[in-house]
C-alpha cells in the first residue's frame, strides 16, 4: 500500500511542479524579453519566408490538381 502511496506522490509532485514551471514561465520570460528588447515575432516571419522560398525552389505546383513534382537537382 505505501508503495501505491509513494507512486501516488510522485505524480501528484509532477504535475504541481509541471504547472508552477509554466506560470513563472509565462510571468518572468515575458517580462525579460520585453526588458531586453527580444522580438520574437520577427524571427517567425524570417523563418517562414526562408522556408517558402525553399520550397518554392524544390517542387512545381499544379494548381488544377494540387500534385506536386519534386524537381531533380542537376550537378
Amino acid at each position: 500500500m505505501s508503495f501505491i502511496k509513494g507512486i501516488f506522490e510522485i505524480v501528484l509532485a509532477t504535475i504541481v511542479i509541471f504547472f508552477v514551471w509554466n506560470i513563472l514561465k509565462r510571468i518572468f520570460f515575458k517580462k525579460f524579453y520585453n526588458f531586453m528588447g527580444f522580438k520574437p515575432n520577427n524571427n517567425q516571419q524570417q523563418e517562414t519566408k526562408n522556408s517558402k522560398t525553399n520550397i518554392e525552389q524544390k517542387v512545381k505546383w499544379d494548381a488544377e490538381t494540387v500534385d506536386y513534382e519534386e524537381v531533380k537537382e542537376k550537378r
